[in-house]
């Protein structure tokens, strides 16, 4: 008759156990903060690149040599 009357006991798991879940969430937490500047930074290099570095001077006009150090005359 304990049943009837008693309070059925709630389950608390173990105190390591629940820290392996929290470090285990923050891994994944920032490890997906990771992947999404992996992403943006390879939106905005897709955005900001493209034809800019094909059509730049020093690519049409070709390597710009200098044979001297100084000042040229």
């Amino acid at each position: 008759m304990g049943g009837i009357f008693g309070r059925p006991k709630v389950y608390q798991p173990p105190q390591e156990v629940t820290e392996a879940q929290e470090k285990a969430e923050q891994r994944a937490e920032a490890s997906e903060q990771r992947e999404r500047r992996k992403s943006a930074a390879r939106q905005q290099s897709r955005r900001t690149g493209g034809l800019r570095p094909l059509m730049s001077p020093e690519r049409l006009e070709g390597p710009q040599t200098r044979t001297t150090l100084g000042p040229e005359k």
